[in-house]
């Protein structure tokens, strides 16, 4: 019975077994109880899902950058501009949106929502700068670069106060009186900011054709104060790079993939990397906007490596770039090792130097909770006493991962459900508490009610379905939760946990090779996780196919090395070979583990399991005993546990303790075959040892062991002759010297004992003896 996982959330541990969900014996036993993770955190930003085909198996080995290099543009995708209005790009790469409009902030006007106080007439957003060569410059020309305030409304020009108007719009959600007075502004003045805003709102309203048009389309040569034409023609594409951005987006939401990739360049094209000393202007910096974007399309196409590295690239120009964060740890890009060194060696002092620590430990309270857990409590424990976060959903979601990890279900549960009751719909948080409900016997009802409640008012999500999933799966219904789950990967290809669960389903059947054929699939998808690999190492074991196992458990080892679980099935692998030493080492390791992890020993009762089974091969019948016992300490209800505990009392020659365990095991798992067969085993030496007189019958005395043949024909004498049965050995010793000395003189009646005479026993009597 494969566990479940998951990959992530992490990343709960859970036993295993190679020979199905009904498998138990009591020779080397895998069944360990189902613990399933589902539990990946993904971020849906992919469609339309690939089929689970046959796919590589094995992970990527391409480690992240601790840091980007200065990037060079990639002229051959942009060729049609030139090299000044490339360098004209890449000025814009330090900035963000904010530098697209007023950032002085005042009061707004009566009535109105807007934040900002007008700008003068000679501002960016006034007037367009125009270099000679026809670039576009984000700021006035001036001895010190910086825009002077002015809270005049005197000085506000008709193009001013429509800016204002359309902003002031824009936040109260009036996109048809923006896009009215934004396309006069856009009109009046052809700045590339003005078009940028214009374009934004037609992309809030869905309008993505024409906000592309509006960007990309050629615009006459601009004009200089003098009125004469500065340059050739020239779109706003390439003069700005919010304007590149924004038409990036537009074609992705329509589907040109391939004008996307040129727009945002092939190898990253945007800017070079901005020195520590840059700080921008505080927001988040468009190029690593356009690389996360770009990471996006790689990812669609699915260049998997590429958009790896995209992310990277995206986090490591802006350390604010939370998206990109989600995408390499939600979705599972990058190893544990691989997150732990690449977000703890990010720029966060050089980018955000006030707010640094902040920054670092709110990633850090996300990251897998396999190792480094004294770090991510303290960062968790700071946050909640120096900033007031201890109730902040990201927060506990940490909490709730690391309680999830160590198959703490219950407890994970009550966290799941405080943070859903701040926010109904956090994204992280749902598989985690759909997978605890499924681990929840008792919550099977409201887990029917919770995914209806999904479905109804977010059909179109991934997590809705994948609901729907789980509660089949948690009745046993493998094929009707496997077509939930493969309606969850078609919404959203990225969705971790319904492609394990998907997988899980044809495992639970016994469908060794389709299972293995979708946890492949999954792989290809996650190459950051070992939880693949491990499952496919264990469906090898179901095949027999002992030596394949061994090598995908040995790179589930290497991506992962303090996973108990991927010990506990190495320890299987060397028991199967014959290397009993080799395996109690591995189990030993993987309890060892599982204690560090803080983990519920209830759930690693299989691997005590197979522990006592290594023990007993070597014949180390104590140490095998005791092991039996802590697994019937952790799980009372454990059948092999009772069966193999029986086989040790078995070798150890104690046939009354042995039929009784096996009865034990029989009243948990009636009818089990192996079970059986050992308790008839074992009655037959019990029947042979009592026939020789080596062991007593139970319920006979201790003169049994004397001659029990002797003792049977002296009981059917006295029964024959109306005699009561001796009760003690005395009593047989003394009828035993009436008769000789009666024998030695000949005499026929019966003989008194102690004087008195024996006294007549009549069928009542004896009836009443026999009966009692």
């Amino acid at each position: 019975m494969p566990p479940s996982r998951g990959i992530r959330g992490g990343s709960g541990i859970s036993g295993s077994s190679h020979a199905g969900p009904s498998s138990s014996s009591a020779s080397f036993s895998h069944s360990q109880s189902q613990s399933g993770s589902f539990s990946f955190n993904a971020s849906a930003n992919g469609s339309g899902a690939d089929l689970p085909t046959p796919a590589r198996h094995g992970h990527s080995s391409n480690g992240p950058r601790a840091s980007i290099s200065s990037a060079s543009y990639d002229l051959s995708s942009i060729s049609h501009l030139s090299t000044d209005q490339v360098e004209n790009l890449r000025r814009q790469s330090g900035l963000s949106t904010l530098s697209l409009s007023p950032r002085r902030p005042g009061t707004a006007a009566s009535g109105s929502t807007a934040t900002t106080k007008a700008p003068r007439r000679t501002s960016v957003l006034s007037r367009a700068y125009h270099g000679p060569d026809g670039s576009f410059g984000m700021g006035v020309p001036g001895a010190d670069g910086v825009l002077e305030e002015e809270d005049d409304k005197d000085d506000w020009t008709l193009v001013d106060r429509m800016r204002n108007w359309r902003n002031d719009a824009m936040t109260q959600h009036l996109y048809s009186t923006a896009n009215f007075w934004g396309s006069k502004v856009f009109g009046i003045t052809g700045n590339p900011n003005d078009a940028f805003w214009l374009a934004q709102v037609h992309f809030y309203t869905h309008q993505f054709t024409q906000a592309e048009k509006i960007l990309t389309a050629v615009r006459p040569s601009p004009r200089d104060a003098s009125g004469a034409k500065v340059g050739p023609p020239r779109r706003l594409t390439d003069v700005s790079l919010a304007c590149r951005f924004l038409a990036a987006q537009c074609q992705v939401r329509l589907g040109k993939w391939e004008e996307a990739l040129e727009m945002v360049g092939r190898g990253g094209i945007l800017g070079n990397m901005a020195s520590d000393e840059e700080q921008g202007d505080g927001g988040v910096k468009l190029t690593a906007s356009t690389a996360h974007l770009r990471g996006l399309i790689h990812l669609h196409m699915g260049a998997t490596d590429l958009a790896k590295d995209a992310f990277v690239e995206a986090l490591s120009r802006d350390v604010k770039c939370f998206e990109s964060f989600e995408m390499l740890v939600g979705s599972e890009m990058m190893s544990s090792d691989e997150e732990w060194e690449f977000i703890r060696g990010l720029r966060y002092s050089a980018q955000t130097p006030e707010d640094a620590d902040f920054v670092r430990m709110m990633y850090t309270v996300r990251l897998k909770k396999i190792k480094h857990r004294d770090e991510m409590t303290e960062a968790r424990d700071r946050l909640s006493e120096e900033y007031g976060l201890g109730q902040d959903p990201d927060v506990l979601f940490g909490l709730a991962d690391e309680l999830y990890t160590a198959l703490r279900f219950a407890e994970c549960y009550k966290v799941t459900s405080k943070i859903l009751s701040i926010h109904s719909s956090h994204r992280p948080t749902l598989p985690l508490h759909l997978a605890c409900m499924h681990h929840l016997p008792n919550l099977r009802t409201q887990l029917y009610l919770l995914a209806q409640e999904l479905v109804e008012n977010e059909p179109d999500d991934a997590i809705s379905w994948y609901g729907v999933g789980l509660w089949y799966f948690s009745g046993r219904r493998w094929e009707e939760s496997r077509r939930y789950f493969g309606k969850a990967v078609l919404i959203d290809s990225r969705f971790g946990p319904a492609w394990i669960a998907f997988a899980h389903s044809y495992a639970f059947e016994g469908e060794h090779d389709q299972a293995i054929t979708a946890y492949s699939t999954a792989l290809r998808h996650f190459q950051g996780t070992h939880l693949p690999l491990l499952f496919i190492g264990m469906q090898h074991l179901g095949l027999s196919n002992v030596n394949l196992a061994q090598e995908y458990l040995e790179a589930a080892k290497e991506g992962c090395p303090d996973d108990p679980l991927v010990l506990n099935e190495l320890g299987v692998v060397a028991h199967h070979n014959g290397q009993f030493e080799q395996a109690i080492a591995f189990f030993k390791q993987a309890l060892i583990l599982s204690k560090k992890v803080q983990s519920s020993q209830a759930s690693w009762a299989t691997t005590h399991l197979n522990l006592g089974h290594a023990y007993r091969k070597l014949q180390m019948l104590p140490e095998a005993h005791a092991s039996f016992r802590v697994v019937i300490q952790l799980d009372p209800r454990c059948g092999p546990a009772y069966s193999a505990l029986g086989l040790v009392e078995h070798q150890l020659e104690h046939f009354q303790e042995s039929i009784a365990r096996y009865h034990e095991a029989l009243s948990i798992l009636p009818g089990d075959p192996v079970t059986c067969d050992l308790l008839k085993l074992v009655l037959e030496d019990a029947a042979n040892s009592i026939s020789t007189g080596a062991y007593p019958f139970p319920g006979l005395p201790s003169r049994a062991l004397l001659s029990i043949d002797a003792q049977v024909a002296e009981l059917d004498r006295a029964i024959i002759n109306g005699e009561p049965p001796p009760d003690d050995e005395s009593e047989i010793q003394e009828e035993a010297s009436s008769r000789l000395l009666a024998s030695s003189v000949g005499a026929d009646e019966d003989i008194a004992v102690g004087g008195d005479e024996e006294p007549s026993y009549g069928e009542e009597t004896i009836s009443m003896d026999m009966s009692g």
